[in-house]
């Protein structure tokens, strides 16, 4: 298993496990992010990760990206 901040743009990948503080997991869940989806990386810079969920765009720090495993 690899961090999602270490995917490459263009690659989609599926969720296979992610951890983090409560309040961070709740926002994941209410914008498709969970266990089993699919995200496509739009674009991955040194500090942000910009991804792409169903029909939406979502940024995201690294350390938050380092937190979900695909």
């Amino acid at each position: 298993m690899e961090s999602l901040a270490n995917a490459r743009r263009g690659e989609t990948c599926t969720i296979k496990w992610m951890f983090g503080s409560p309040g961070v997991m709740e926002w994941m869940e209410n914008h498709h992010i969970r266990q089993g989806s699919q995200v496509t990386v739009i674009q991955n810079t040194i500090d942000s990760l910009i991804v792409a969920v169903n029909d939406m765009r979502l940024a995201m720090s690294r350390d938050v990206a380092e937190r979900i495993k695909y």
